[in-house]
């Protein structure tokens, strides 16, 4: 088989994703964007030229209005949309710099500061943003631990798009 035989691959299309979650004297901070019908930990998307801690700071002052310090990174999570399209979310721990929390119009509808065992529990908040919370109050030393059809993987979760020829 030679080089032109074989077909061109599709350009390969990757969003890259953050979110943190802030702890405060067991309160823990989420909201809901207007085009969700769940809460999440305060997240967006990476800017080109961005990295991981600066997107992060920012996304979450943008949709908070509070500051903060980018800590551990607590989980991963790569999801392949289609054949040609994927997303990876890195979630952070944060450290509370400055400012007051408030929904940020025209993006954030509303937040709230539920305790973290209201969080863990509160089918309102995403899965998700649940597990980067427990890992988050649970603090322990390492990569979290998920299971998945492939068994288990230290820090990761993988979800996989299945054409429906598949």
């Amino acid at each position: 088989m030679t080089d032109s035989t074989l077909p061109p691959l599709p350009a390969p299309h990757t969003r890259v994703g953050v979110g943190g979650v802030l702890l405060r004297e067991n309160l823990v901070l989420v909201n809901r964007a207007v085009y969700r019908t769940r809460f999440t930990i305060p997240s967006g998307y990476v800017e080109p030229g961005e990295g991981l801690e600066v997107a992060l700071a920012r996304e979450f002052e943008e949709e908070t209005g509070v500051r903060v310090m980018v800590g551990p990174l607590l989980l991963t999570r790569h999801k392949v949309i289609g054949p040609s399209e994927s997303d990876v979310y890195f979630a952070f721990l944060l450290q509370h710099r400055d400012g007051t929390p408030a929904a940020r119009p025209p993006e954030i509808a509303e937040f709230r500061e539920p305790t973290v065992q209201e969080a863990l529990a509160a089918p309102w908040i995403s899965e998700l943003s649940r597990l980067a919370i427990r890992l988050a109050a649970e603090s322990a030393p390492g990569w979290p631990r998920s299971s998945w059809a492939g068994g288990e993987v230290p820090g990761v979760l993988s979800e996989a798009f299945h054409s429906p020829t598949e």
